[in-house]
């Protein structure tokens, strides 16, 4: 529900001798990060929590780039765009950006994320679709930090450009399993280790929660009793703890933490990279599935656990490629297991890509690499790539500088859909489909 707008006469900028500046102005959009911007002379103000159409009065708080940075000291008057956010920690937590916002002007920003960039690249935008979003409360893996403080710990996310934790007692983003386990993971941490602070990875799989403590603490004996009495009482499934520069160990394997991938039962590593929601990766397989169409032979380049490599290997031979170990290692057994035709090989894309000769042996090339894109991979493609080529990317910024470099190698970007795993943030992923002209 739209909040009603509070109507105050505009006041004049305001200096006290020695205090920061404090000036009123108009929020006229909202930029990349999330934060609203405003006209101050000739420059710019980025203020956080703020909508278009909201009058505010802003402390100036130093330079920002090419502008300036601003804090929100009071709403004079909110905009049409303005609504009351869901979660009490927002404004705090440094997890959402714009809970403020209607879902229309979200939604829209958010797509206009996707134009923006490409447009940025000299690339036609007429192929951008509507956007496909997940919605809020289905997310089934976050990583928490925690930090002791004095009889207790307090365990959250980080708050807004701080490293200060917030400690949340909800969170309108996950699914309730997990914000259900805060309670127990605050009591535990409080009596493990010594000097504790870190970060809890905690994963909803098939099998139950997955858990992940990330810290400097050695474990003693009666530290490893707690944890595994822990476990027993919450019901985990896995308990795996990882020192910095450490392999996980793993604790408590009450159950196997399964996901399923495209029919196959797969388990990813103590800690291992998954898409954010089940629902999420359903959508963007989906979208490759029906980009790479009845292609035989597929290359799917960065495939992790196998989000892509399960969907598409229920029609094609797969080759998957992957520099982390453990999250190869884990779909090489559920490729066996389920007795698919898939190869895999570990490689390490950014400095070795797949080139020229290797390319020819497939149909349609898949690549879903890190938000620092994959350049390299993206010019050997453009060099000698097969016929068509999937792009999936969680930065709108190097999908676009990568789509570039294919688009100058003889491809034509025929369609992008954009794809909201992460509301309320500035975050947004992508699917971009390329035909060789």
């Amino acid at each position: 529900m739209a909040r009603p707008p509070r109507r105050r006469p505009a006041r004049p900028a305001v200096r006290a001798a020695g205090a920061p500046r404090i000036v009123d102005v108009l929020i006229e959009s909202v930029g990349a990060r999330g934060d609203g911007i405003a006209r101050l002379g000739e420059g710019t103000v980025f203020v956080g929590g703020t909508a278009p159409g909201d009058r505010v009065r802003v402390r100036l708080d130093g330079r920002r780039g090419e502008g300036l940075a601003g804090t929100l000291v009071e709403l004079l008057e909110a905009g049409p765009d303005r609504v009351e956010p869901l979660c009490r920690h927002f404004g705090d937590c440094g997890g959402c950006a714009l809970q403020h916002l209607s879902a229309a002007r979200h939604d829209a920003w958010k797509s206009d994320l996707l134009i923006t960039a490409l447009a940025r690249q000299g690339l036609p935008v007429d192929g951008v679709r509507p956007l496909a979003s997940v919605p809020a409360g289905t997310r089934r893996r976050a990583t928490f930090a925690f930090v002791r403080a004095g009889k207790g710990t307090i365990v959250g996310f980080n708050a807004r450009l701080s490293d200060r934790i917030v400690d949340v007692a909800e969170c309108p983003l996950l699914d309730p399993t997990l914000t259900a386990l805060l309670t127990p993971l605050r009591t535990v941490l409080a009596d493990v280790g010594t000097g504790l602070g870190g970060d809890v990875t905690v994963t909803r799989t098939e099998g139950g929660l997955d858990v992940l403590v990330q810290a400097e603490a050695r474990l003693d004996i009666f530290d490893r009793e707690r944890l595994a009495a822990f476990a027993d009482s919450s019901d985990l499934a896995r308990l795996s703890w990882r020192r910095p520069g450490e392999e996980a160990e793993p604790l408590v394997c009450r159950r196997p933490a399964v996901v399923t991938m495209g029919g196959v039962a797969v388990e990813p590593p103590a800690g291992g990279f998954l898409q954010p929601s089940a629902e999420g990766e359903r959508l963007l397989a989906g979208l490759v599935v029906e980009a790479v169409g009845g292609a035989p032979r597929v290359a799917d380049l960065f495939a992790g656990c196998g989000s892509f490599t399960f969907p598409l290997a229920a029609t094609a031979a797969v080759h998957a490629v992957e520099g982390d170990a453990a999250a190869l290692g884990a779909l090489r057994a559920a490729a066996h297991r389920a007795g698919l035709k898939v190869t895999c090989e570990a490689r390490d894309l950014a400095r070795r890509p797949l080139i020229g000769p290797e390319l020819k042996a497939y149909d349609a090339v898949v690549f879903d690499p890190p938000r620092a894109g994959a350049a390299p991979q993206a010019q050997a493609l453009a060099d000698a790539g097969p016929p068509l080529v999937v792009a999936v990317s969680c930065s709108p910024a190097t999908l676009a500088r990568d789509a570039a470099i294919l688009v100058a190698g003889g491809y034509a970007l025929v369609a992008v859909t954009p794809v909201d795993q992460f509301p309320w943030s500035a975050h947004l992923e992508a699917v971009a489909v390329f035909r060789r002209r």
